[in-house]
């Protein structure tokens, strides 16, 4: 079956029932037919149809979509939702200039490469001349690398993902050292690799799997054929792949909840309040055991969002390219920040916290005053960890 055949048949499985609007985050801030999942359907239908020309207004009701895929699990219908945006988007960067497509694969590349790190690196030090987005994230830069506590093949490989070893340091530092302390040998991957969700999220289907069987064969290379994550969206892809490639993947709060000492542990009290995010890509099992490490912390004073517009609008690519929708979720969570008043806030997914912190610092001066941190809740734990 030809693949525009296969997407039309795919597009017809949805009945326009409505159920899922009142969980789709793009279209409750909008109340835009086009920023909801059936209306997302019927343009990649008539796209893939033929009815439909490429558009700056459908290229925008296509990328704003953060995939938190809550009308995928409502759909009474089984609509794979996720695979309909998937082919969508490439169909559409099909058809793109060939200008718009060198620039998008060329973002991709800067991250998944060793070279793209290395010109991210120099970029670092030019922070002055980086557009605002671009400063948040180079802000958070080092260049250094974090090296393994092991080297033997026994040891568990611990992913960065391609966004670890450029904005996320200390979350990768931080995992390592409360692993270290449950004697856990740990290594971390020489060269750079991905899981490919960027690339599929971003329509480079076909690249995405690349990446993820280059991920998997170098698992297979060593004698302990598992993972750990500590970026939800990297989590959520190796799982989903998981069985297909033949190895075992631990989201880091899984890992750490369940291990037989983590009980044991000392912690320092923490008399603060933690906002606790919760990223569209971190399952319930994860986000319970992620509270329950928290808890772990003396003294320390949890606050949620009560289930009010948990999306951020970050969703993968749209961090670097943010449609109308996307800010307008930045803003609700901002100012959701501006009533809790907390002192530190938590994020298990590094494109949430890029994205929160551009919020912190350019929406609300009034919130940048007061120099909220965003971290990952490992982050916090290792802080509060005992010698």
């Amino acid at each position: 079956m030809p693949a525009n055949q296969k997407l039309i048949k795919q597009t017809d499985q949805c009945v326009m029932c409505g159920l899922c609007l009142p969980h789709c985050p793009t279209y409750l801030i909008s109340q835009n037919e086009g920023e909801s999942p059936r209306g997302r359907i019927s343009l990649i239908k008539a796209f893939a149809e033929g009815s439909l020309t490429a558009s700056p207004s459908l290229e925008n009701h296509l990328q704003s979509c953060t995939g938190c895929m809550n009308c995928q699990s409502v759909c009474p219908a089984k609509v794979p939702y996720q695979e309909i945006i998937d082919q969508g988007r490439e169909l559409y960067r099909g058809q793109q200039r060939i200008t718009d497509r060198l620039l998008h694969g060329i973002s991709l590349n800067l991250l998944g490469h060793s070279w793209g790190h290395s010109l991210l690196g120099i970029a670092s030090h030019l922070k002055t001349l980086a557009p605002i987005r671009m400063k948040i994230a180079l802000s958070r830069y080092r260049p250094a690398r974090i090296k393994s506590t092991a080297s033997s093949s026994q040891a568990i490989t611990l992913f960065p993902g391609c966004t670890g070893n450029v904005f996320d340091q200390e979350t990768l530092s931080c995992s390592m050292t409360v692993l270290k302390a449950l004697n856990i040998n740990v290594q971390v991957p020489a060269d750079v690799l991905c899981c490919g969700a960027l690339a599929q999220h971003s329509g480079h289907t076909t690249k995405a799997q690349h990446q993820l069987r280059k991920f998997s064969d170098y698992l297979h290379q060593q004698e302990n054929h598992a993972c750990i994550s500590f970026a939800s969206g990297c989590g959520q892809q190796l799982g989903s792949f998981a069985s297909k490639y033949n190895y075992r993947h631990y989201d880091i709060h899984d890992y750490l909840a369940e291990h037989s000492h983590i009980d044991k542990m000392a912690f320092n009290p923490l008399a603060k309040k933690v906002l606790v995010h919760v990223p569209c890509s971190q399952g319930k099992v994860s986000m319970d055991n992620m509270l329950k490490l928290l808890r772990l912390i003396p003294d320390i004073h949890l606050l949620g969002y009560n289930g009010e517009m948990l999306c951020c609008g970050a969703g993968g690519m749209q961090l670097l390219t943010p449609r109308k929708s996307n800010l307008d979720l930045l803003n609700k969570k901002i100012a959701l920040v501006e009533k809790s008043q907390p002192d530190i806030i938590v994020s298990a997914n590094i494109g949430c916290t890029l994205h929160l912190l551009n919020g912190l610092n350019y929406i609300n001066p009034d919130i940048a005053k007061k120099n909220i941190e965003v971290i990952h809740p490992v982050t916090l734990l290792s802080r509060q960890l005992q010698p």
